[in-house]
C-alpha cells in the first residue's frame, strides 16, 4: 500500500460523523488489544475478546486458560493507559516505558530472583540478565539496556516535537516499536509494550492505531528480525505500512452501520 492510499483511508476515517468515529475508535481499539495478545500466544479469540471487553455482561470462552483473558483485560487497560498520556500530550521517558509495561504484566507476571535482584514485572523492572530467542538475533547486554532506554526516549522526545506530515508521524511510530523490541528491556511483555509504544506515539499525534494482525505474525517477526540483522528499518516500514492500511479498511468497514 502506498503512502497516497494511507493519506487517503486516514482522511475518510478522520472524516467519519462523530459517532461513527467514536464506534470505529472503540472496535479498533478491542482489535489491538486481542491481536497484540494472540501473536503472545493468547487463545481468546476476536469475538470472545470483543464479548469479554465491550459486553454488558462478559462471559469467558469455554476451555479456555484464565491466563488468556488476564493478558486480554492487562492489555486493554494499558491501551487505555496509554492513549490517556498521548491525550495529555506527554512525551515518553524511560517511566513512561516501565509504566506500560507494568500494566502488561499486571495479572501474569512473576517476580524473578536473580544473582543481581529480583526483577518484578508488575513493577516495570528492566531485565538484569541477557536474552536469547530462537530464531532470533541477540539483544543487547543487560548492562547497557538504562541508557538505550534513555536513548531512544530521549530521541523521541526531540523528535515527537518536529514531525509534522502524516509519514513523519507513523514511521516515527514504526520506528520507536522496532527499537524498543531491539533493545528487549524487560523480560517478558516487550512485543506488546512495544506496540503500545507505537500506539502512544500515533495517538499523541490524533492519528488512528496501527493493529499488527494475528494471522500475520510470521511476517511480522521476520521484518523485525531482518531490519535488527540489516540496522535498517525499510524492511520493517514496508510491512508496517501495509498492516497500517489494513487497520485503517478495517477502521472504516467497521463503522459502517449495518456492521
Amino acid at each position: 500500500m502506498t503512502w497516497t492510499e494511507i493519506e487517503q483511508l486516514t482522511y475518510q476515517v478522520q472524516q467519519l460523523p462523530a459517532d461513527r468515529q467514536q464506534t470505529s475508535q472503540q472496535l479498533s481499539q478491542v482489535m489491538v488489544s486481542a491481536h497484540s495478545t494472540m501473536i503472545e500466544g493468547s487463545r481468546v479469540t476476536v469475538l470472545e475478546a470483543f464479548d469479554f471487553l465491550l459486553g454488558v455482561a462478559p462471559t469467558l470462552g469455554p476451555g479456555k486458560p484464565l491466563a488468556g483473558y488476564d493478558m486480554l483485560g492487562d492489555h486493554a487497560r494499558a491501551l487505555e493507559l496509554a492513549l490517556q498520556r498521548a491525550d495529555a500530550r506527554q512525551l515518553p521517558g524511560p517511566a513512561l516505558l516501565r509504566e506500560l509495561a507494568a500494566a502488561v504484566m499486571q495479572s501474569t507476571g512473576r517476580p524473578t530472583n536473580t544473582a543481581l535482584g529480583t526483577v518484578d514485572p508488575t513493577q516495570g523492572d528492566l531485565r538484569r540478565g541477557n536474552v536469547f530467542i530462537v530464531g532470533a538475533s541477540s539483544f543487547p547486554n543487560a548492562q547497557k539496556v538504562p541508557a538505550l532506554v534513555a536513548t531512544l526516549t530521549g530521541e523521541l522526545r526531540e523528535r515527537m516535537t518536529v514531525a509534522t506530515t502524516l509519514r513523519e508521524q507513523l514511521e516515527l511510530a514504526f520506528e520507536a516499536h522496532q527499537r524498543l523490541v531491539s533493545i528487549h528491556p524487560f523480560n517478558d511483555g516487550n512485543g506488546r509494550t512495544s506496540r503500545l509504544l507505537m500506539n502512544f506515539v500515533q495517538r499523541y499525534y490524533g492519528q488512528p492505531l496501527t493493529i499488527v494482525f494475528r494471522e500475520d505474525r510470521q511476517d511480522y517477526f521476520a521484518a523485525l528480525e531482518q531490519s535488527r540483522v540489516a540496522d535498517d528499518l525499510t524492511v520493517f516500514f514496508d510491512f508496517m505500512r501495509g498492516q497500517h492500511g489494513k487497520s485503517l479498511d478495517y477502521q472504516l468497514t467497521a463503522a459502517e452501520p449495518s456492521k
